[in-house]
This record gives structure tokens, C-alpha cells and sequence, in this order.
């Protein structure tokens, strides 16, 4: 009777829950929702008091809302797309986002007291919710030939290992934010303000906010929203179908020119969604009809963006809403006729269309004429004779896969591409086995449970039109099926820890692959029987009873007809308590290490270690010179290697891990030194070249023994080794009496022969010198081994002249003495030099006044003062003069300057006849000469004639004016 009555009890329950969940997801709560509930008898049948959900804690995500009332959790879990439950427990709202719609069925309260303080709400089903839809496989909100709404981007998200959609997501570049399933700006920084508290009103046009009532309400056209779900304030953001274009301005209506700023550029086949309304239109398929057939049907849908359910008509006009059909475009420029539409027509019938290609519009408008929302279908027209384009599929083939994968992706391709298609994949079952085949509807075939062996897959390809294509691809699978793989080869315990987990699920398998985990060694000789291994037949198991040693472990995995097997070994090693840190020895394997043996080598391999080593890490100490490093990563190993060594010391830091991480360093000193006996050597520079040839080598060495044969028969010439790419080291030697040459000798004789042996030896060679400078430097300095030059003592220098011309480095000048000659020198110099110039200036003075003093002319004047008639010759001249001397007593004549004196005279009247600074000092020894002359100067009045007196007068005249 009990029994009887447990399942009458049961049966009511699950018949009440029943009832309840096929009532709720026949109702649309949110369109019926009212703040007057209480009164709808409805409502009150779907809202349950004192009842908790079935799952507790784990139905799902709870979200504690910060509201006054039941009325505004109900409310705010209706614009809130995710939330499924909306749940009123002691004046507290929760919003529940259900993991399933079973987690979330209604339970009544043990003990309750059936108030009404309680109150369960099942808003929405799992299934009509957003979640449900953004992670449906298999559907892209956006692609090549769909875009995204205004306000929204294309993004690219993982749906699992294989598999990615598209999804279309808000602009967060240009500050907008799904809000309530809708993109809406959401600028930062704008006025903080309370929740659900209330604003101005619409009609209130006071913008102040300087009042302390202002304070945490927001202006007209705004409203408080929050950054996020548990957010305890808000900020002013501009209310559904206003924008702001900068922080500190108003909200003003968001009209179709600004829209356009901020959305993305659609492609022709595009859905734009409304910024103002949660909606979303379809114009339909893409068709291709051929004549005669010349009308068409087109039919629109207008659905809800965040379940994509289709919207009654009758809610469209409410919110005055229009809906109406228009030709975009058309290839041949036709003009289609498109009958009366009344208000929302979704279905129109196109008639008269001809050859070409049509493109018509579905607009969704309000009651101003703005677009909310818009689609495009394209209809191509082919005439009877047009032949379409044929159907082209190109997919690879034969495809060659290496196993073990556990997914094998085939891909096809169709051209044209914009041609609507369906896809068919089949298997020959021409394999060894039967694979598993996913997606076989679709352009890739995801193919799985292969083994090795060569495939055969058909595809068939039918477009609209009838057109189909078949293509065979051929598939050839090499390894093997199955590959057994650990996360972790060496597993560590430490005692007195006694267990350890073995995962071997990296492993791929196939479908009833046997599994065996079995004991295959221990150092510690305890019997196998101890040893527990808790799942033997599982990729992850368990070993316990384990003591202080090394267990070796196999995991083993077979194939369901035993073909295949794969294995793989992992190490256990448990570790006692009281182990010690590494024990450190290094082993130096160079003993002599220089600059041509430029190579070090450390040995540490007998290191020991309670604890095992985990790591090995050499270091170099900060001090050593930095020309050095390790080869291939020798650092990280027990034997490093280290080369491009310079001359020094060297200090390297050896220090090792245990597998507890247990740390010990040690030290350890190299020396490089120079070149052994590098006094004796001799450097070749020569051109260089990416490598030197050993026979380009011999041959060089060849010629240098054939060059100084005459210089010493018996010469042997030994490569020491080279410096660099470029430089080679040498050495003679006789081997007679088994001494080294003296390098001076070789490099002065070769030095005199070197365009010879770059001939003969086919090398552009540079340069032949001592590899040391062996210079004494006049025993008065010393000489520097790289540049070959003598670094002098104090007040000495070189002789240049001796090291430009015999190239030999010295120190022979005193510094004082150089000084006191060179001084003595210049100063020489620049006295003769004075003197030359004095000299030549002097002569080129009286040169000068000679050649002026040549220049002057007289002429004598005959009786009768003819002054422009000369004489016709030199006999005439001298007769002349021959009488005037002696008629100088008796007679006066007149006596006047050359041609090339000016005819000014001053104000005696009397002509200047030498003009300073010309002889002043042998004028006065002239003047005796020109009075034995006779010679009488003519004294002219202002008409420029001859003004005669006695001889006496004259004279004294002709002396003063001489003087």
C-alpha cells in the first residue's frame, strides 16, 4: 500500500512538472508581462512560490540584480537574453542562467512555509535562448557573401578542436556595446549616476545639473546603465535610438547620415539590422529561373536577431512599422512594374521579367521613412538558347596522410562559386577498413578511424539548375593507427609517499583498442605482487605500494584484431627522505689551451646525485672576457664545449639541479694563453676568399721554400696555423740542424720578391711581416707587438726618414735636440728668406726710378719761340743746342718742360719743371751743370708768352725754380 501510494505520489509530480514546463514554452512571459501581475490570472499560474530549483547551486549561473521589487527583476531578466529564471527569495532577485532546462524545473521547499516571499519564474527555455543559438554548430552569422549589421564585425571564434564559425560581434573600436541583445554606444567616462533611479522626465527640457537633486540622475533622452551585471552604479549612456557624437554633448536622435560614420560597408548581399530595434530581415535565396518562365514569387521574413523567431505582423504595425518590396538593379536596365503594396507585405509577385539579372530590396522603414533594416535577393533570368556555365569541382587528389590522426579533413571547391550547390560524400568500401565520415552535406569531409591502406571517396555535385559533377579522390594512409604516448616519461615520488598517477591519455586509439599497463622492472627487489596498479586496462591509472628505488612501467596498446600494436616505457623513481644536494666534479679534457688550440672542454659527467640530476647549467663569471661562447647548447649538458677564445683567464660556473630542485655550484679556472713560440713566426695577409683550399695552401708554401732556396737551401717552411680567415702563421726551419730560422731574415728577403710570389703562388697576398715586432727600438723603448711600432721613452722619438725608407722601427732622435735643431732651422729659414726679400724689393725700387728718370724729355725752342715746330733730326737738335750755349750771354733762351709735363703753371706764372718725390737730392748737383749750360728759365705771364729780362735775373730764376 505504501508502494502504491510512493507511485501515485510520483506520477503527479512528474505529470505537475510537465504540465508546468509545456505551459511555460507555450507563453511568451515578456509579451504578457505586466507590473500589475497580480491581477492576471495568466501570470499568477505561471509564477511558483516556496520552490527552489532541481539542480541548487548547480542549475546554472546566479546573478544577484540589484532591484526594489519582484515586478523589475521579472522585467530586467526579460531584456537580459541569457537569462532563463528570474527568482525572488527574501526581497533578493536572482537571475539564473540555466545549464539545462531538467536542472532548472521547479522544487518545492522541504519545510516551507508557502509565503509569497518566495516567487520562480521560468522566463525562457534553454533552447530559445541567445546562448543556444551563438554556439549552434555549423552556422556563420557572417561570411564572403553576408556581412554583419551596422555597428557589428566579423569575428572568427573556436567551437571545438576541428571546428570554427563566424559570429558577428558589436564595434568595440567606435564604443558600442550589446546591451540587452542590441549594439549600443557606450561611451567611458561620461556623468556616474544610481541605478534604477529615476530620471527626468521626456518632457522636462531642464539640462542643469548643478543641483544636489541632479546629483545621479542623468539629463533627457539618457538613462542609467551599468559596465557590467554586477556593477553597483552606472553612467549616463544616451537612451535606444539617440547617440552622442562626443562625450560632453547632448543626446540627439540617431539619424540615418550619422549611422552611417559609424557602421561597416555591407556587400550586395547583405542583412543590415536596426540600431533602434532588436530586428533583423530576410529578402530570401538567391534564384535562377529560365525563360519562357518570366514571373517569380518573392517572399521576406522580419525576425528577432536574438533567437531568430520569426515576428508577427500585427507587433510591426503597433509600432508602426512599414514593409514594402523595390527593384535595386538590373543588368539590362529594365524597369519592373511591382503591383500595390499594402502596409507590411512580406510576399509579392514579380511578373514580365526578361534576360538578366535583377537585384530587389526588402526595407523595413518607420513611420519617417528611416531604414531600420534591409536584405537583397538576386534573380537571374536565362533565356531558352543560353547554355549556363558548366559546373566545375576541384577538389586534390590522391591524398597521402601519415598516421597516426585522429581527423583527416578533405576539402572541395566549386566554380562559380556563387552558384548554389549541393554536396555529397560516399566511401567505395575499397579500404581495409570502414572509416567514420562527418559533414558529408557539406563542401569538407572530416574522415576518422583510419588504418594503412589506399581509400576511395566519391563526392557528387548538383547545383540549382541541374548540373551535376563527380569526383573521385583517393586516399592513402601510411603508419600506423594507433601511437601510445605519456604526459610525462619520468614520474618522481618522494618517501615516504608511496603511489603516483601514470596518464597515457595524449594516446591516439581507435575504437575496443585493448589497454594493459604493466611492471616491467624495480631495482629494490620487491615482489611485483606488492605492487598494486589500481586500473591496469585505463590510459590513466594508478600505482600504488611503491618503495625507494626505480620502477619501470609499460604502457601497451592493441588493436581489436591485434595488427597494431604500440608501446611506450615510463620511469617511476621514488626518492628517500634524507637525500643530500649533487656532489660536483669537473674534469678539465684540454690541458693546453691558446689561441690557435681554441677549444675548451669540461667533463662533469661523473657529478652524483642522491636525487638525480634534473639540470645541468654552466655560466660564465662576469669578469671573463666576453669573446667566447658554447657550442650547440653544450651549456645545458654535463660536457661543455667553448671556443673564440682571446688570451686570459677564463672562470666558468657549473651548477646543477636535483629532482628536488636541490642546487649545488662549482668553479672552475682555464687560462688561454698566446701563441707558442710566436717570436719566430711570420704573418701572410692575403686577400680574403670564403675558404682557403688545402691545395691553394700547399702550393703557397711551395713557393715561399722556391723563393728562398738561394737564401737557404736546406729551408724547410712549417704552417703554425691562421689567426683568422685571412691571416696565415709560418715558420722556417733547418732541418739539418733542427733550428728555427730567424723570422728577419725570411721577410726582408721576402718582402724584396712579394709581387713575384703573389704570381706564382695565384694569391692576392697583402702584406709578409714578423707575426712580433722584433725591433729594439734603439734600446730606447719599447715595441708594441699588434702594431708593429716603437713606443718611445720619455724626450725620444723616431727617425722617420729610417722607418719610411728601411721600414725599420726606432727611437733614435732626442726629443730636446730635434727641437733645438729644428728651432735653429725655421729660424734660419725665415731670416734668409726676410733677406731675399729686402734685397729683391730694393732693386725693383731704383729699377723703378730709373726707368721714370728715362722718361723725361727736353726740347729747345728756337729764336723766334716757335713752340709747336720741332727738329726734323738729331744734327738739328745738337746744332741748336751748340748755338744756345754760346749766346747764353748775350741772348736768353727760352726754355720750356718735355711733351709729357702738364702746361699748368702756378701763380708766378712760372712752369714746374720737377715735381717731388723725384731726385731731390741730385737736383742740387744738376744745378751747376745747368748753369755752364746757360740755361735760362722762361718765365711766362698769363697769356702764356715769354716774359725776357737779363741774363743775371734769369739765372737766379732758373736756380730757384731748379732748387
Amino acid at each position: 500500500m505504501l508502494v502504491l501510494k510512493f507511485i501515485l505520489l510520483v506520477l503527479v509530480y512528474f505529470s505537475f512538472q510537465t504540465f508546468s514546463y509545456s505551459k511555460s514554452n507555450d507563453i511568451d512571459v515578456c509579451s504578457i508581462w505586466s507590473n500589475d501581475w497580480k491581477h492576471s490570472i495568466e501570470l499568477k499560474e505561471l509564477i511558483y512560490t516556496s520552490v527552489k530549483p532541481l539542480g541548487g547551486s548547480n542549475a546554472g549561473k546566479y546573478s544577484k540584480i540589484k532591484v526594489n521589487s519582484w515586478s523589475e527583476c521579472v522585467t530586467q531578466c526579460c531584456k537580459f537574453n541569457r537569462c532563463n529564471v528570474a527568482y525572488w527569495i527574501s526581497s533578493t532577485c536572482l537571475h539564473i542562467e540555466c545549464s539545462s532546462d531538467e536542472l532548472c524545473e521547479p522544487m518545492n521547499i522541504a519545510n516551507g512555509d508557502n509565503s509569497d516571499d518566495t516567487l520562480y519564474l521560468r522566463v525562457r527555455s534553454v533552447q530559445s535562448t541567445a546562448a543556444a543559438i551563438d554556439y549552434e554548430p555549423g552556422t556563420d552569422e557572417c561570411n564572403g557573401t553576408k556581412s554583419c549589421p551596422a555597428n557589428e564585425k566579423c569575428e572568427q571564434v573556436s567551437v571545438n578542436a576541428q571546428l570554427t564559425r563566424n559570429i558577428c560581434s558589436c564595434d568595440r573600436n567606435n564604443y558600442f556595446r550589446r546591451i540587452n541583445g542590441v549594439c549600443r554606444q557606450y561611451l567611458p567616462r561620461t556623468k556616474p549616476c544610481v541605478l534604477y533611479e529615476t530620471d527626468y522626465d521626456n518632457n522636462n527640457n531642464n539640462d542643469n545639473d548643478d543641483d544636489d537633486y541632479d546629483r545621479g540622475r542623468c539629463k533627457k533622452n539618457e538613462e542609467c546603465l551599468p559596465p557590467n551585471d554586477r556593477a553597483k552604479h552606472g553612467y549616463c549612456q544616451c537612451k535606444l535610438g539617440f547617440i552622442r557624437k562626443d562625450i560632453n554633448e547632448k543626446c540627439v536622435i540617431e539619424n540615418q547620415e550619422y549611422s552611417s560614420t559609424i557602421s561597416l560597408i555591407s556587400s550586395t548581399k547583405s542583412t543590415s539590422i536596426s540600431s533602434l530595434y532588436d530586428f533583423i530581415v530576410q529578402a530570401g535565396d538567391d534564384q535562377i529561373i529560365t525563360l519562357p518562365k518570366h514571373e517569380i514569387d518573392l517572399y521576406g521574413h522580419v525576425l528577432y536577431k536574438s533567437n531568430k523567431s520569426e515576428i508577427d505582423m500585427s507587433i510591426l504595425k503597433n509600432q508602426n512599422l512599414n514593409l514594402f518590396w523595390s527593384l535595386k538593379s538590373s543588368t539590362n536596365g529594365a524597369k519592373i512594374d511591382i503591383p500595390n503594396q499594402e502596409d507590411l507585405t512580406s510576399h509579392i509577385l514579380v511578373k514580365e521579367l526578361r534576360e538578366g539579372i535583377y537585384e530587389f530590396e526588402l526595407k523595413l522603414n518607420d513611420k519617417h521613412g528611416t531604414t531600420l533594416a534591409s536584405d537583397t535577393v538576386k534573380i537571374e533570368v536565362l533565356s531558352a538558347k543560353t547554355t549556363p556555365s558548366p559546373l566545375v569541382v576541384k577538389v586534390s587528389s590522391p591524398v597521402t596522410v601519415h598516421l597516426p590522426q585522429q581527423v583527416i579533413k578533405l576539402e572541395a571547391y566549386v566554380e562559380p562559386s556563387n552558384r548554389q550547390v549541393t554536396y555529397q560524400w560516399t566511401y567505395k568500401n575499397d579500404g581495409p577498413v570502414t572509416p567514420t565520415l562527418e559533414n558529408i552535406h557539406r563542401s569538407d569531409l572530416l574522415i576518422s578511424n583510419l588504418r594503412s591502406g589506399n581509400y576511395s571517396f566519391q563526392l557528387n555535385v548538383i547545383d540549382s539548375i541541374g548540373n551535376q559533377q563527380t569526383k573521385t579522390i583517393r586516399l592513402i594512409a601510411i603508419g600506423e593507427p594507433i601511437e601510445a604516448r605519456v604526459v610525462n616519461h619520468r614520474e618522481l615520488v618522494f618517501w615516504p609517499s608511496n603511489d603516483v598517477i601514470l596518464d597515457g591519455t595524449p594516446s591516439i586509439i581507435e575504437p575496443q583498442t585493448y589497454i594493459y599497463w604493466t611492471l616491467i622492472s624495480n631495482d629494490n627487489k620487491q615482489d611485483t605482487d606488492k605492487i598494486d596498479i589500481i586500473s591496469p586496462h585505463s590510459l590513466k591509472t594508478q600505482i600504488t605500494n611503491l618503495r625507494i628505488g626505480q620502477y619501470k612501467f609499460l604502457l601497451t596498446l592493441v588493436t581489436n584484431d591485434k595488427k597494431y600494436i604500440s608501446k611506450i616505457e615510463v620511469l617511476v623513481i621514488v626518492y628517500s627522505q634524507n637525500g643530500q644536494p649533487p656532489r660536483i666534479s669537473i674534469h678539465l679534457e684540454t690541458n693546453y689551451v691558446n689561441i690557435l688550440n681554441n677549444l675548451i672542454i669540461l667533463n662533469a659527467t661523473s657529478t652524483t646525485a642522491d636525487y638525480g640530476i634534473a639540470k645541468w647549467q654552466w655560466i660564465k663569471n662576469p669578469l671573463n672576457p666576453a669573446m667566447s661562447y658554447f657550442i650547440n647548447n653544450s651549456n645545458l649538458s654535463p660536457i661543455a664545449y667553448i671556443t673564440n677564445l682571446i688570451e686570459g683567464q677564463y672562470i666558468f660556473i657549473l651548477q646543477v639541479y636535483d629532482d628536488r630542485q636541490q642546487m649545488s655550484e662549482m668553479n672552475i679556472t682555464v687560462n688561454v694563453n698566446g701563441i707558442p713560440d710566436e717570436e719566430n713566426l711570420i704573418e701572410i695577409i692575403f686577400l680574403s676568399k670564403p675558404y682557403l683550399y688545402q691545395q691553394t695552401l700547399d702550393n703557397l708554401l711551395a713557393q715561399i721554400r722556391v723563393f728562398l732556396i738561394d737564401l737557404l737551401p736546406n729551408i724547410e717552411i712549417i704552417m703554425v696555423g691562421m689567426l683568422k680567415e685571412n691571416i696565415l702563421l709560418i715558420k722556417g726551419k733547418d732541418p739539418k740542424n733542427n733550428l728555427i730560422i730567424s723570422p728577419k731574415i725570411i721577410v726582408n728577403h721576402l718582402q724584396n720578391k712579394i709581387k713575384s710570389l703573389r704570381s706564382a703562388s695565384n694569391m692576392n697576398i697583402l702584406s709578409i711581416d714578423t707575426y712580433l715586432c722584433l725591433s729594439n727600438c734603439s734600446n730606447r723603448g719599447k715595441c708594441d707587438k699588434k702594431t708593429k711600432r716603437c713606443i718611445c721613452n720619455k724626450y725620444y722619438m723616431a727617425n722617420w726618414f729610417k722607418s719610411i725608407i728601411y721600414r725599420e722601427p726606432n727611437c733614435d732622435f732626442i726629443i730636446y735636440y730635434f727641437v733645438i735643431i729644428t728651432s735653429v732651422s725655421s729660424i734660419s729659414t725665415i731670416v734668409f728668406c726676410w733677406l731675399c726679400l729686402c734685397c729683391c724689393l730694393r732693386w725693383r725700387r731704383r729699377r723703378n726710378l730709373l726707368e721714370r728718370r728715362k722718361r723725361i724729355r727736353y726740347q729747345l725752342l728756337d729764336e723766334n719761340g716757335d713752340d709747336d715746330e720741332s727738329p726734323s733730326s738729331s744734327k738739328e737738335i745738337s746744332k741748336n743746342k751748340f748755338h744756345s750755349s754760346k749766346k747764353s750771354k748775350t741772348k736768353i733762351s727760352n726754355l720750356i718742360v718735355s711733351e709729357s709735363d702738364d702746361n699748368q703753371s702756378d701763380e708766378n706764372g712760372e712752369q714746374t719743371l720737377y715735381d717731388k718725390p723725384l731726385l731731390t737730392a741730385t737736383s742740387k748737383m744738376n744745378v751747376t751743370k745747368i748753369k755752364s749750360r746757360g740755361l735760362k728759365v722762361a718765365v711766362q705771364d698769363s697769356n702764356v708768352s715769354p716774359v725776357l729780362g737779363n741774363n743775371r735775373q734769369s739765372s737766379r730764376t732758373s736756380e730757384h725754380n731748379i732748387a
